[in-house]
């Protein structure tokens, strides 16, 4: 017999069609389905899930693994071109960036992910229940994300065509669903995924949507245009309800009116009501409604803009005059100046309501909406003359008012029409002048009546200000001395893996000189940390002080063994899996790649990196050379004197970093009896200390910082560039770290360049300008990157050394924060007293970059100013007036351009803090404002100034 056709299983058909993300034919079979056929489908989908998400696990998996061995080799084949010159070290770290990126990451590779809509789309055309069906397409394994990290909407037609196929009140039903599921919109926050569907099947089926303010904000989130509003079936349902939807403000708050045949709600709003599609009176009311039910300013913007592009005449004003009075006393600034543009245009208003309505009004803090209102009030009495007392209590608020502007204008007006009161509307008036500074008082006593009131002198131009009475100058930061080690294995396993340095440099000596002491004490005390962080030796890099702490006791546990690290065991066993044999393992030195790494703190780990070494090859010596005596990191000579006598005595050799740190750790001043001393010693560690003593230590290197703006082929500009130019000292590692010069970091790409920077300024605690340099290019980087905390200002203050440049641009950019860098400015201004206290701060390079930041819009002028101002009375104003001279030839208003109140602010500060200071010195810039015939405050603080700089000259 001949075969028959026979049609496969309902299931069949989608679950092809899902595998190979054939959308079009999951509609198409779907859409065909009988009722049980769709039970059936229904059924097996959420178990196919799994399967779904299993294999495209695999796929990712396979695909990364290939990833990596092409990444390996494009790797290998770049060291081998730097190795031998065929690279700069420039394109050879840009090539190296470019092998971690993969084209099909930018073009949104699928990774097996095809199949997450079809099944969504299955799932809507056979699952039985609306309910059901709404958590179906919900459902978190079908999400995907784009680059960057927002959810990818499907297509909803595909959606649209199985949904067509089930029953209108089913689909009527599931619309109403769906905008429930509708949640309001976080700031920043991706579009509800559900609402293209909602408003689709409303508009479909015809459904009234319900009332829920999501629906609202959505519809009106999306453009505006003209031709799909008219023919809009939602625009009669939804329309009314954005004056009352909560969120549709805050949506539209930067609307704004264009051309016709934009997409702004605002021009489509007025286009159909100039049509006749939409009520006037609709929109007015509404806007009247929203003001009315509060909110602040920035939601409300939307609803004034409309309310004014719709123009509404005194006609249309005038049934709802007491709507616009109420608005008056409390709503924002920009509400209350429309509605008092449009009451002033009601010529029939009764001076009554003007006097209820100005009552409100006067009580509110915009001098500028308060002397409109004034304005306002003339104006009613000049319609109503006999009735100007009604509007005299509303005149007296006026003199309470706290700008004078207010209350001039309002005398003003009370002496211009003090003929038309009559005797109790001049009483109303009086009782209000209490508040009135006495030549305004006395002015209007003269219109009035009333009792006058002494007025005190005029000041004088030159006459002294008020007595200046700063602020003691708090005590510098000192160091104190560090408190000792631990003595005993239990006291060192309690505070082993302490991440602040000075407890982790006690923790370093006490591990050195228990394992000459007590090797098996201290081998059983830190046991249970070793049990506890075993995988951390298998780390690829051992970057952190902790990291060594745990490779030290592990070495005490189980002397020479070696780790495979996490990465190693990866290659492996990908290598496994795929029938490669795996690579075989030699242990490295676990110190990051200097690439990788900063300076100051690869010479931190060179320590530890040493230790380690001697601890395995059985040298290590009893002792380390370079704890700190001191908090800030400095050693005491005669200290450093006794370890070295003490490692002589028992034949030890220091280990070289640790050597070549303690010197970097000696003071700027040595005791010369203590370099007497140091010239006994024999060994050539002994000799070679006793030199350092004797030529007093390492010269001041010298330390340049200049903007650059130079593009770092990473996709960010290098920020400032900063050089080290030091003697050589003939010490190899001391040497190395000098001519290594400061990272630019990249805040994407260069946030391990910021590691253990708490310890930066305890390796050359006597150098804090060379320390400074290496913090600067991490000034800028925000805090999830490589930023550095203002605490490590109060480092560089407790530092000794020249502060330079260097300490001036990190202080300039921490007391007045840029905008991704912490805002808390305390560690600033305590480290700029303290440098202050000690005649150290560089205020002319702090004043500079202040400068520079002002110009290039960083900060503002204003703010720069009040923050001069309130630091100058903390005893630094003899500081701030230095960096404000340095500041002010940048920042006077270029030739033609007329100055502006901050500019006014800015030099009658200059002259206050330099005659405080008893300053002297021209500052040339001022010569040509001096020529100047102006009369204004500005050139008036200008020649005091100048005067008080330069006396007699000009």
């Amino acid at each position: 017999m001949e075969a028959k056709n026979v049609r496969p299983a309902a299931w069949d058909e989608v679950r092809e069609r899902v595998d190979l993300g054939d959308m079009a034919g999951v509609v198409k079979v779907v859409t065909a389905l009988d009722d049980a056929g769709r039970r059936e489908v229904a059924r097996e989908l959420p178990g196919y899930v799994t399967v779904l998400q299993e294999r495209e696990r695999r796929t990712l998996a396979e695909r990364e693994a290939e990833r990596d061995r092409v990444r390996q080799t494009l790797q290998a084949e770049l060291q081998r071109r730097h190795d031998i010159g065929e690279l700069s070290e420039h394109h050879y770290r840009q090539a190296w960036s470019m092998t971690w990126y993969d084209d099909d990451d930018e073009e949104g590779g699928s990774g097996g992910d095809g199949w997450a809509e079809p099944m969504r789309v299955a799932g809507a055309g056979t699952i039985g229940g609306a309910a059901a069906v709404v958590t179906w397409i919900n459902r978190g394994e079908f999400d995907r994300w784009d680059l960057a990290g927002a959810p990818m909407a499907g297509e909803i037609e595909p959606l649209l065509q199985v949904i067509a196929s089930r029953p209108a009140a089913w689909q009527a039903d599931l619309a109403v669903r769906l905008v429930r599921r509708l949640r309001p919109r976080r700031r920043r926050a991706p579009r509800d995924r559900n609402l293209p569907l909602a408003l689709a099947l409303l508009r479909r089926t015809g459904t009234t949507p319900p009332a829920h303010d999501p629906l609202v904000v959505g519809w009106v989130s999306r453009d505006a245009r003209l031709s799909e509003l008219r023919a809009d079936p939602l625009l009669g349902h939804l329309l009314p309800r954005l004056f009352d939807a909560e969120g549709v403000g805050r949506a539209l708050r930067n609307e704004r009116s264009g051309p016709d045949g934009t997409t702004s709600w605002l021009g489509a709003l007025r286009t159909l009501a100039a049509e006749g599609r939409v009520p006037r009176s609709l929109l007015l009311d509404g806007c009247r409604r929203r003001f009315l039910l509060g909110g602040e300013g920035p939601d409300l913007r939307f609803f004034a803009r409309l309310h004014e592009l719709l123009d509404p005449t005194p006609a249309e004003i005038e049934p709802h005059a007491v709507d616009y009075l109420r608005l008056l006393p409390a709503t924002p600034g920009p509400v209350a100046e429309l509605s008092l543009g449009h009451l002033r245009r009601l010529a029939a208003l009764d001076p009554a309501d003007v006097a209820e309505g100005l009552e409100g009004l006067l009580f509110r803090a915009e001098g500028g909406l308060v002397r409109a209102g004034l304005a306002w009030l003339e104006e009613s009495v000049r319609r109503a003359p006999d009735r100007a007392d009604e509007l005299a209590l509303a005149l007296a608020m006026a003199f309470g008012h706290r700008a004078r502007a207010v209350q001039e204008r309002a005398v003003h007006l009370a002496v211009r029409h003090a003929g038309r009161l009559t005797p109790l509307g001049a009483e109303t008036l009086r009782g209000g002048t209490g508040t009135l500074p006495p030549d305004l008082h006395n002015r209007l006593a003269a219109a009035i009546g009333g009792e006058r009131v002494e007025e005190p002198e005029p000041e004088t131009e030159t006459e002294a200000e008020e007595v200046f009475m700063p602020r003691p100058l708090p005590a510098p930061l000192r160091p104190v001395p560090a408190i000792a080690p631990p003595n005993t294995p239990s006291r060192l396993a309690v505070m082993y893996l302490h991440d602040d340095w000075r407890a982790a440099e006690r923790c370093l000596s006490a591990f050195v000189r228990l394992v000459a002491r007590d090797r098996e004490s201290l081998r059983i005390a830190l046991a249970p940390l070793v049990e506890r962080d075993e995988e951390r030796p298998r780390l690829d890099e051992w970057r952190e002080h902790g990291d060594w702490m745990i490779a030290f006791a592990a070495e005490l546990a189980a002397p020479g063994q070696t780790y495979e690290t996490h990465r190693t065991a990866f290659v492996n066993q990908a290598r496994r899996e795929h029938g490669f044999p795996p690579l075989a393992y030699e242990e490295a030195d676990h110190l990051p790649e200097r690439r990788r790494v900063s300076p100051l703190h690869r010479f931190v780990l060179l320590r530890h990196a040493e230790i380690f070494t001697a601890l395995r090859a059985g040298s290590l010596p009893p002792l380390l050379l370079a704890t700190p005596s001191l908090s800030n990191g400095l050693l005491d000579p005669a200290e450093l004197v006794a370890r070295l006598e003490a490692l002589e005595a028992s034949g030890a050799t220091p280990l070289p970093a640790d050597f070549q740190q303690a010197l970097l750790r000696l003071p700027r001043r040595v005791d010369p009896a203590v370099t007497v001393r140091a010239g006994a010693l024999t060994s050539e560690a002994g000799r070679r200390a006793a030199r350092w003593l004797a030529e007093g230590g390492m010269p001041d290197p010298e330390v340049r910082v200049n903007r650059s703006g130079e593009d770092d082929g990473l996709g960010s500009r290098v920020w400032m560039a900063c050089t080290v130019e030091a003697t050589p000292t003939g010490l190899p590692l001391v040497d190395e770290l000098l001519a290594d010069q400061p990272r630019h970091v990249n805040p994407v790409t260069g946030g391990h360049l910021g590691g253990m920077m708490e310890w930066w300024a305890a390796v050359l605690p006597s150098h804090r300008e060379v320390v400074a340099a290496h913090l600067v290019p991490h000034q800028p980087v925000p805090g999830w990157s490589a930023a550095m905390d203002s605490l490590r200002l109060i480092d560089l203050a407790g530092a000794a050394g020249p502060a330079g440049r260097a300490i001036g641009v990190l202080l300039a950019n921490r007391i007045l924060p840029g905008p991704f860098t912490s805002g808390d400015t305390s560690h600033a201004f305590r480290a700029l007293r303290s440098l202050a206290a000690t005649g150290d701060l560089p205020a002319e390079e702090i004043g500079a970059e202040l400068a520079r930041r002002v110009l290039e819009g960083e900060i503002t002028l204003r703010l720069l100013v009040d923050t001069l101002e309130a630091e100058s009375v903390n005893g630094t104003h003899r500081h701030i007036w230095r960096a404000l001279a340095a500041a002010l030839p940048s920042l006077l208003p270029a030739p033609g351009s007329r100055p502006t109140t901050a500019h006014i602010d800015l030099v009658a500060l200059a002259a206050r803090l330099a005659r405080r200071s008893q300053a002297r010195g021209r500052i040339p810039e001022l010569d040509a404002f001096v020529a100047r015939k102006g009369s204004g405050r500005f050139f008036r603080h200008i020649r005091t100034l100048h005067e008080q700089l330069a006396p007699g000259n000009g």
